[in-house]
């Protein structure tokens, strides 16, 4: 039979992630830049877009955050071959305090994993020995969820730990990772809550060359900050690694930055803008991320900013890009949305310059937008409130103005792109009501998806609905692809009583579901969700906490499984 791999990268200290996670890792704030509201696609002082929200019901968006004691949510990632492994190391602009990651990993069949057929193998950074190879003693069951929280298990996790992880079982998988702040005490106004979400790769994400469309070095008075964590998916070869940049308008910065010694096989490094000695202060821009050797890589990228107050304490995960598109779909998309605003980071990474015109949907009404040429390796930041051409949205009931969008390229134009959604305490629109003060600084970002990868069912790794005293809640959004009527069945795996059937969705037109909104889904529900559509389709998750008391920025949001 064969085997199923997924790479996930993971931190020891307070993130849950499936590829690349931290276990058990301190930081003092002299070792890392503090964060804050991540940028979106626009920089996060207001040069470019902010980061979109994550799903939610009309009364707050849902935000995928990992629960100390609760698994981070899962990343996506199916396992058809070996998975990428992506390398992760303490960057110097990562946030003071321990850290640590939360593992949630789906079984995408429904045969059964046997007792000790899920495994997971843990590579410290930069070392290509095996620190935990650990067999799962419990069957897991078609459909169901495992999840693991590096601080207490797997049991044997080394502490502290920063590195990289490959999952593998005999079934298909999907595996998501959450990073995340695990002091004593998080969540308060002095240590508030930071998360970070990104998804497991298999071998079908992993590639020779990936883009970066959002990066910063001591950007803005708010010290925006990235790094990257890159993972040698070889099973046997070492690689070196090498990194360009380009600003936000395509020019180059002379040299790269490469690792000093190969990458073990299935081991990851971790490249810090901060401390990259050719990236000028206030830089904002993209990246290319090469294997010399022809190893295939996957990468996860955090920037965050400089964690001033609880307010300004975002920490922001995607994943880097092994290809572009010439249309992309963009599943959720907000404008004055209960304080929440989205943000697009478009980068060319074709070889000559590109228009793109993004056409976007909100309540049935259609709103579009085009740009001037984005230059070769550019990047075209946008801020939902900035962009003119949604001015009406405003005018639309405060639950509505949820939507979703596609941005086409002009013939022959590749691009690739993020979503960022944040709450910067403002609605700019008289209907809003008043924002909690705990929301503000929420923020989370998503990769978008292109054309050809749709698919009928969207599998979503990790739901919640007011999970332990922080209460993370959860959603998930599903935009149509195709210009036809159809309808969609949800079933919720832990939960059968909450299944709908024939739910609408328009042509390009986009529907969420939020936990606590869901009729039969039970408090304390951490499980997935599967959307079966007529037509094809993609789809984003999304969770937080919503208790009023908690702090900080507990939102994520991770690309939906397609199958």
């Amino acid at each position: 039979m064969s085997t199923n791999l997924i790479r996930l990268t993971i931190l020891g200290f307070g993130l849950m992630l499936a590829i690349i996670i931290i276990g058990g890792v301190s930081t003092t704030s002299a070792d890392v830049p503090a964060q804050g509201k991540p940028p979106t696609v626009a920089l996060p002082t207001r040069v470019g877009t902010k980061p979109p929200t994550p799903t939610a019901t009309a009364t707050k968006p849902g935000v995928v955050p990992q629960i100390a004691a609760t698994p981070v949510a899962p990343l996506k990632a199916t396992v058809t071959r070996t998975p990428t492994k992506v390398a992760v190391r303490q960057p110097k602009g990562l946030p003071g305090g321990s850290w640590g990651s939360g593992i949630a990993c789906t079984n995408l069949s429904t045969t059964e994993i046997p007792a000790n057929g899920l495994n997971l193998k843990f590579y410290q950074q930069d070392s290509g020995t095996v620190a935990l190879d650990y067999n799962d003693p419990n069957p897991l069951a078609g459909g169901a969820s495992r999840n693991y929280f590096t601080p207490s298990s797997p049991p044997g996790v080394p502490s502290p730990f920063l590195g990289a992880v490959v999952v593998s079982a005999p079934q298909q998988l999907a595996c998501s990772v959450n990073t995340q702040r695990v002091d004593s005490g998080v969540g308060s106004t002095s240590i508030p809550a930071r998360i970070g979400t990104s998804k497991g790769v298999d071998g079908t994400g992993a590639a020779t060359t990936l883009y970066a469309p959002q990066l910063f070095k001591n950007f803005s008075a708010s010290l925006w900050n990235s790094y990257i964590a890159v993972q040698n998916t070889s099973s046997t070869t070492a690689c070196n690694v090498s990194i360009t940049y380009k600003d936000r308008y395509g020019n180059a910065i002379a040299g790269s930055d490469t690792t000093i010694t190969p990458i073990p096989a299935q081991s990851m490094h971790i490249f810090d803008q901060q401390a990259s000695t050719i990236l000028p202060d206030n830089f904002l821009g993209g990246a290319t991320i090469t294997s010399s050797g022809g190893c295939a890589l996957a990468a996860v990228v955090n920037f965050h900013n400089g964690a001033a107050d609880s307010q300004n304490s975002q920490f922001h995960s995607y994943n880097a890009f092994s290809g572009g598109g010439n249309k992309l779909f963009v599943p959720r998309f907000v404008r004055n949305y209960y304080g929440f605003n989205g943000g697009m980071s478009i980068q060319n990474i074709g070889g000559a310059g590109t228009t793109v015109q993004i056409t976007f949907k909100f309540a049935g009404n259609t709103y579009t937008y085009n740009s001037a040429t984005i230059n070769p390796g550019a990047i075209l930041a946008l801020y939902a409130p900035n962009i003119t051409e949604l001015g009406a949205v405003d005018s639309l009931a405060v639950g509505s103005r949820t939507g979703s969008a596609v941005i086409q390229a002009a013939t022959g134009g590749t691009v690739v792109a993020i979503i960022n959604e944040d709450n910067r305490g403002t609605c700019n629109a008289a209907s809003c009501p008043s924002i909690p003060a705990n929301q503000i600084g929420w923020g989370s970002t998503y990769e978008t998806f292109p054309d050809g990868v749709q698919k009928t069912v969207v599998f979503f790794t990790q739901l919640t609905r007011r999970v332990g005293s922080p209460q993370y809640s959860g959603g998930f959004q599903v935009m149509n692809t195709t210009g036809t009527d159809t309808t969609c069945n949800i079933e919720y795996s832990a939960a059968p009583a909450a299944n709908e059937t024939g739910v609408a969705l328009g042509a390009n037109s986009s529907f969420f579901r939020f936990g606590p909104n869901i009729t039969n889904l039970p408090d304390g529900y951490n499980s997935s969700a599967k959307v079966t559509c007529g037509q094809a389709a993609v789809g984003i998750g999304n969770l937080a906490a919503r208790s009023e008391t908690y702090y900080g920025d507990t939102m994520v949001t991770v690309n939906g499984v397609l199958q």
